[in-house]
């Protein structure tokens, strides 16, 4: 008795490993194959990405997935991470989809504003991470990988259209400053702000931050107008052109945060004046 005492727990351990050894050689490792991304949507602020894989289900017995995690990097840069949570059900000899949804704000892609001002097309992104399963051996660890490029939206446009005379008194001048927004897009874009400073004749005459820009349809332009009031001794002779009507040498710098996307401005040339 004694003996059996201390041989059945060998007995046991063995009769374990070989159930595990006949388990191993009857399940077959699931298959994780990429199939799609989809793009579910794309604006000034960010794109959204459905990234699809298949997996397959080779044996004879039903499998769930225990958890998926995943990593986004945008030009060689991390950007994002996610896990899905587990429970997909994989049938016997079937298929599940599994869809990471992937979403790239713009204003974390280090450059982008450069990248968006040098009319590049594309930006690469790249998915990776893995798929647990849960098998009668433990979880098996699937890798998964998917590279591709996402078309960059447009920058909106922007330039100086007129300036016209509000009001005037004997030491000061009231100017509307009109200022053209242009849309490229085919979706609409956010309200923003603007902070600028404006020449005219090459001397600076006004300065302002948070000046409001409304929201612009898709492909739509606007007039945005900037209300200055500036002193005549600072115009010269720019102010008999804007009595006068004519046109004057004038300048609009600054940034405009649209999408939160900062834009530098830089507008230069003559802008015809209307009395």
């Amino acid at each position: 008795m004694r003996k059996l005492a201390v041989l059945l727990p060998v007995l046991v351990l063995a009769a374990c490993a070989g159930l595990r050894n006949l388990a191993g050689a009857a399940i077959e490792r699931p298959r994780l194959e990429f199939r799609e991304a989809t793009l579910q949507g794309l604006d000034l602020e960010g794109a959204t990405i459905g990234v699809s894989f298949d997996l397959t289900n080779p044996n004879g017995i039903g499998l769930d997935v225990a958890r998926v995690s995943w990593d986004v990097e945008v030009e060689e840069t991390h950007l994002a991470d996610g896990v899905l949570p587990g429970g997909l059900k994989i049938p016997a000899y079937g298929k599940a989809p599994i869809t990471i949804p992937v979403h790239i704000r713009f204003r974390d892609v280090p450059g982008i504003v450069s990248l968006l001002r040098s009319r590049r097309d594309e930006i690469r992104y790249k998915v990776s991470g893995t798929a647990g399963v849960r098998t009668p051996l433990g979880v098996l660890v699937l890798p998964l990988t998917h590279s591709d490029t996402l078309k960059l939206p447009g920058l909106p446009g922007f330039a100086l259209e007129s300036v016209s005379v509000r009001s005037t008194s004997l030491s000061r001048v009231a100017l509307d400053v009109k200022v053209r927004v242009q849309n490229p897009n085919p979706f609409p874009l956010p309200a923003g702000k603007l902070d600028y400073a404006l020449s005219i004749g090459g001397a600076e005459v006004a300065r302002a931050k948070d000046a409001a820009v409304e929201r612009l349809g898709a492909g739509g332009a606007t007039i945005l107008t900037i209300p200055v009031k500036v002193d005549l001794a600072q115009l010269g002779g720019a102010a008999v052109a804007l009595v006068r009507g004519g046109d004057l040498q004038m300048g609009l710098a600054g940034t405009a945060d649209v999408a939160g996307l900062p834009l530098p401005l830089e507008l230069h040339g003559l802008v015809p004046a209307r009395p």
